[in-house]
């Protein structure tokens, strides 16, 4: 009852991708070890002095928690950037929290989140049961709590529409489904994955999701 009153406010920008990796099984329980490079945009380093170049860290690495994301700070992680995070020229006693519609596209198209959603969605899919079963199954696994009957009929209703809609479009169903994560296995059904892709990209960005309190 104390902590349902607590102040609500946004995750801070190192969380932010952690929650999003954790919630689709990525993310890397590695303690401790040198910082990582995690996937950012081409061009970003162009204009660092020393000539070193962002190289994306392979494999496990790829998904270390934000705290181990490599810094320097004429040139940041545009996403710690994007959400606050400060650039650590001086001492901040208290971060401030903007809220601009680069945060959303942040979230909704930057590489990492979509492949965090492609995961995801491959983990619903994976489930045992009914379409219904799966969306409670993906709804708890984000939010933990239950849907109610309305978010299930929503949910339901946008993964038959998108369905219908990549199942007539293989090539958008492929990239959708895979163009981060890499190819499913054999046999798998492309139309679905981006469908379930696209649902758990919704509840990813959702105010409940990226919120605490």
């Amino acid at each position: 009852r104390l902590l349902a009153r607590g102040p609500r406010v946004r995750l801070e920008a190192e969380m932010l991708r952690d929650q999003a990796l954790a919630v689709s099984g990525l993310l890397s329980r590695k303690i401790g070890g040198p910082s990582v490079m995690p996937p950012q945009p081409e061009g970003i380093w162009q204009i660092v002095y020393s000539g070193d170049q962002w190289k994306t860290s392979p494999g496990e690495d790829k998904y270390r928690r934000g705290l181990y994301t490599f810094w320097r700070r004429s040139s940041p992680h545009p996403m710690m950037v994007n959400f606050d995070a400060p650039s650590r020229e001086f001492c901040v006693l208290k971060r401030s929290r903007s809220n601009t519609p680069l945060q959303a596209l942040n979230t909704l198209n930057d590489p990492a989140f979509i492949e965090a959603a492609q995961a995801l969605a491959r983990r619903a899919a994976s489930q045992p049961g009914d379409l219904r079963g799966r969306i409670a199954f993906l709804f708890r696994t984000c939010l933990s709590r239950a849907p109610s009957a309305a978010e299930v009929a929503r949910l339901e209703k946008l993964f038959d529409s998108e369905r219908a809609h990549y199942a007539q479009n293989a090539e958008a169903a492929e990239k959708m489904s895979s163009s981060e994560i890499g190819k499913p296995a054999s046999g798998s059904n492309l139309a679905e994955l981006a469908a379930w892709t696209v649902l758990a990209n919704v509840l990813l960005n959702l105010d409940e999701m990226i919120m605490k309190g």
